[in-house]
């Protein structure tokens, strides 16, 4: 949850932001890059900047699946 509430406050402030899950393949990397102690546990980096809408990387789409394919209600 808190990922997310930084990812929204970061988007109000105008702010991309993409989660980074692949941190936790090279942890030992980024904890000797970072100076991190081995008692601390890492799950994913966030990255975040200034969106640049004119690069080809940001006009990619994916398909989704339908809501009712990915979540179910009860009423």
């Amino acid at each position: 949850m808190f990922a997310q509430s930084l990812m929204l406050s970061l988007a109000a402030l105008g702010l991309a932001s993409c989660a980074q899950a692949s941190l936790s393949h090279y942890a030992g990397v980024v904890r000797q890059v970072l100076g991190i102690d081995d008692e601390q546990r890492l799950l994913f980096g966030i990255a975040f900047g200034y969106e640049d809408p004119a690069h080809p990387a940001n006009a990619t789409r994916t398909n989704r699946a339908a809501i009712d394919q990915a979540a179910l209600f009860h009423g």
